[in-house]
């Protein structure tokens, strides 16, 4: 009951687009989570809402971020393409009272941190091969997944650290912190 009723919030809630990807992340989930044994039910879900956010209005922004008692300094330009995950955590948390292992997955699917569990680095790597079109450069992930998650992790942050040199950005501090995990 539950996951049809957050299916349809997702689907009401964002563009067809934005919807698809949600339910092919949660389907990448749910095998990855089958594969390593956790609660696929917990993947699907954290899968299906991990952009529940993405495109909510800057007033909408506002308001889970008083909700959720979140810094102010997601509203910073810089934060643009990472706040959703934040707030889609708070949104599964107090919306649909899911536990913090989900929340925890929803909110460190785009930056990660050193701290991610099994089913947040689930969900990390679902949201880059949960796609009908895999960029080239991700292909090998897939493989990856299935075979160790720890190196699939860092396969994904190692070609979002080349991506973001050649924009001229720098890894966020947490992703820094989780790549030097993974490299020990």
């Amino acid at each position: 009951m539950k996951i049809e009723k957050i299916n349809q919030f997702v689907k009401e809630n964002l563009s067809t687009y934005r919807y698809e990807h949600s339910v092919l992340v949660a389907k990448e989930a749910k095998s990855l989570a089958k594969h390593y044994h956790i609660e696929e039910d917990k993947a699907y879900l954290a899968g299906l809402l991990h952009d529940v956010a993405k495109e909510l209005t800057e007033e909408e922004n506002e308001k889970w971020i008083e909700i959720g008692h979140l810094s102010k300094n997601l509203n910073k330009k810089e934060n643009k393409n990472i706040k959703h995950a934040d707030i889609g955590a708070i949104i599964a948390k107090e919306k649909f009272k899911l536990d913090d292992d989900i929340c925890n997955a929803i909110k460190y699917h785009t930056i990660g941190n050193k701290n991610m569990d099994t089913l947040a680095k689930i969900i990390y790597i679902a949201d880059k091969i949960g796609r009908k079109n895999i960029p080239d450069d991700l292909i090998p992930v897939k493989k990856l997944a299935y075979e160790n998650l720890n190196k699939a992790l860092l396969f994904c942050i190692e070609k979002q650290q080349i991506n973001l040199k050649e924009k001229g950005l720098n890894l966020h501090q947490d992703t820094k912190e989780l790549l030097k995990e993974l490299k020990k």
